[in-house]
């Protein structure tokens, strides 16, 4: 089935584009497509679950890079050093347009690079299958209170009230030493599919990110992220 794309609408604030992503208000599935070709396109890094008064040895990096095997177009990086055995790296971003304190539920299709091959050994846990991927949302905006994230994401393999599971960073085929990245494709089910009442003011946060059982370094680009989203049934 294909979903009409909803264009990447920037709210104006002080005179120059804001974060909000602004979408129609949809009265069926409508699907917004990011690529990262042209920015961050509202989207934001940041990290949890680690001591900030001590973040130079977690070595935590973020930006938008090119892609390991395609330098014509980019992603969104994100790197850290898990030195907490639970370090949360995730990207958010708001959404607006959505009608007020109304169900609805949400799906992501996503493209992401990863280095980490499968049944390799790591201090831990394994840097592929103990490095979970994660799809979650928050009325408000998610981000770390004194150590932990501020709405409930689950605990490395497990879900939470507000996050689900819906993959790790294995790559089949891959060497364990990191050497070379490939990319995989990941996307949400019926079993693990978002859904939320978006807040008073018809907004809700969405976040992707990975829940780390490793304790070494991941790295992970995001190249392409697809949200769809539809009133509940």
């Amino acid at each position: 089935m294909k979903y009409p794309l909803l264009s990447l609408v920037c709210i104006s604030l002080l005179s120059a584009c804001g974060s909000d992503i602004v979408v129609l208000a949809p009265d069926g599935p409508q699907t917004i497509t990011f690529d990262f070709d042209t920015g961050k396109q509202g989207w934001q890094a940041a990290y949890s679950d680690y001591p900030t008064d001590n973040a130079d040895i977690y070595e935590l990096s973020s930006g938008i890079l090119s892609l390991p095997d395609d330098t014509t177009h980019n992603g969104f990086f994100m790197s850290g050093m898990n030195r907490s055995d639970d370090l949360f790296m995730y990207l958010k971003a708001r959404f607006t347009g959505f009608e007020p304190l109304t169900r609805y539920t949400a799906n992501v299709d996503m493209t992401i690079y990863s280095n980490a091959g499968d049944d390799c050994f790591g201090v831990g846990g394994a840097p592929g299958s103990s490095v979970y991927l994660k799809f979650g949302y928050a009325e408000t905006e998610p981000k770390q209170d004194d150590y932990y994230l501020n709405v409930d994401k689950g605990n490395q393999s497990n879900g939470g009230a507000n996050a689900n599971v819906i993959g790790d960073m294995v790559i089949e085929g891959l060497p364990c030493e990191g050497t070379e990245f490939s990319s995989k494709t990941i996307k949400t089910t019926e079993e693990n599919q978002l859904e939320f009442t978006s807040a008073a003011d018809g907004s809700i946060w969405f976040f992707i990110g990975t829940d780390s059982g490793y304790e070494g370094r991941t790295d992970v680009y995001y190249d392409k992220i697809s949200i769809t989203v539809q009133p509940a049934i």
